[in-house]
């Protein structure tokens, strides 16, 4: 290894520190907001259907986000762009608090919109961490920095709604607040260690390491890049139909279980558990996406998912465990999809190209997720949970058997397993 290697792989690692140490807090941030949302929208308007589309302005807004943060970082920088998205997060939070106070429900949606700015900044962030990985270490890389949300995003909800439970007015929306005022001061401190602590920009040694080659912002052809792109193409769908799974059947459960008459924390111990199954298995799943291929983790993500949904689709609304176990294994079935999309989106494309198409890419699975978690309200409101959870199942099914064509293609023409680039 050449002192130029040794440099490099020691800022790579000081990168997934700093990153890992700041998504820590953002995670916690955002799921606080979020665990809130649709229980917040409900309680305020009486409506199942609203309270879900409270909840999926998070998605909505990191959708939104993801093209601006996107041309941001391809200009400025990684650092400036995780930054101002932390500071965006923060802003929603506060506007979602003011929500709660004044029982406004048209700015709880733009509030936590906003706070889905940062949602967008923390997928921005696993990209973030493959900047300056080897093409051996790629989904590693990107896994660590998913890992790293775990410690936050599980403890969000459980001390949102808990701290709601303990010292907030449980008929009354105002205590709210609280989740909220969590969330402010989190993202503020989530901005502050990426401002301080991500030096030099992982991007701009990139930059600098290929001659001085410059990153483009995202355009409209970055769609037909990768949907030309076979490998792409099945990461895209990866990544977006297990987004849809994810947040179609995570949306409404609390409401569900709030339906059944069940306490606010056992329904934030259920928020957290499946964030648990989210990321905390991000480094192990990243490890068999570097071994044995990306299309065949997408494929036992698929199964992982339809498992956990049709657990979910038989749980009646006072059954605390159905709930506990099925939206847990949604949540580890959706990150072996998305640890294993992302790195076959990365190594799909050149380091010049790969700001736009990531962000592209981003912009099409959480703007899935949105109209999966806007239909899951009304399909509960008009039908029931159960069936909503079982037609997740078959969506999660279709997925698997896509991975799986996938993988009879690649066998057919002979190549090789691709999980790194």
């Amino acid at each position: 290894m050449t002192d130029l290697d040794m440099d490099r792989a020691a800022l790579q690692r000081r990168t997934i520190h700093a990153l890992q140490v700041g998504v820590v807090p953002a995670g916690l941030a955002m799921t606080s907001s979020f665990s809130a949302a649709a229980l917040t929208g409900a309680q305020m308007t009486g409506s199942d259907t609203k309270g879900a589309i409270a909840g999926v302005s998070l998605s909505i807004g990191g959708t939104l986000a993801g093209i601006p943060l996107a041309i941001l970082m391809a200009k400025h920088g990684r650092r400036v762009g995780l930054r101002t998205g932390y500071g965006a997060g923060a802003v929603g939070a506060t506007l979602a608090m003011i929500a709660a106070l004044t029982e406004w429900y048209p700015l709880l949606v733009v509030g936590i919109a906003i706070v889905g700015v940062g949602q967008a900044t923390t997928l921005a962030a696993r990209y973030t961490g493959a900047d300056l990985a080897t093409d051996e270490d790629r989904a590693h890389s990107i896994s660590l920095v998913m890992w790293a949300s775990t410690v936050g995003s599980v403890l969000g909800p459980t001390i949102g709604l808990g701290v709601k439970e303990i010292f907030g007015d449980s008929d009354s929306t105002a205590g709210f607040a609280l989740p909220y005022g969590v969330s402010i001061a989190l993202f503020i401190v989530a901005a502050s260690v990426i401002h301080v602590r991500l030096r030099p920009d992982p991007l701009h040694v990139a930059a600098r390491d290929g001659d001085g080659l410059t990153f483009r912002a995202p355009k409209l052809s970055d769609v037909a890049s990768i949907v030309r792109h076979p490998l792409a193409r099945i990461a895209l769908i990866g990544m977006m139909l297990s987004q849809a799974v994810m947040v179609g059947v995570m949306t409404v459960t609390p409401l569900h279980m709030r339906d059944g008459e069940q306490n606010g924390v056992v329904i934030g111990v259920m928020m957290s558990l499946h964030i648990v199954g989210m990321f905390a298995f991000s480094p192990y799943v990243g490890r068999l996406v570097d071994r044995f291929g990306a299309e065949i983790m997408i494929a036992l993500g698929a199964i992982l998912l339809a498992f956990g949904s049709e657990v979910a689709s038989h749980t009646s609304a006072p059954d605390a465990a159905g709930h506990l176990w099925g939206l847990f294994f949604v949540g580890i079935g959706w990150s072996f999809a998305a640890v294993a999309g992302s790195t076959l989106m990365t190594a799909s494309f050149p380091i010049q190209q790969r700001v736009g198409v990531q962000a592209t890419a981003d912009v099409m699975m959480t703007a899935t997720g949105a109209a999966a978690g806007i239909f899951s309200g009304l399909i509960v409101e008009e039908r029931s949970f159960e069936d909503l959870a079982h037609w997740a199942f078959f969506v999660a099914i279709g997925l698997g058997v896509l991975a799986a064509l996938a993988i009879v293609r690649r066998v057919r023409v002979g190549d090789e397993p691709v999980a790194v680039g």
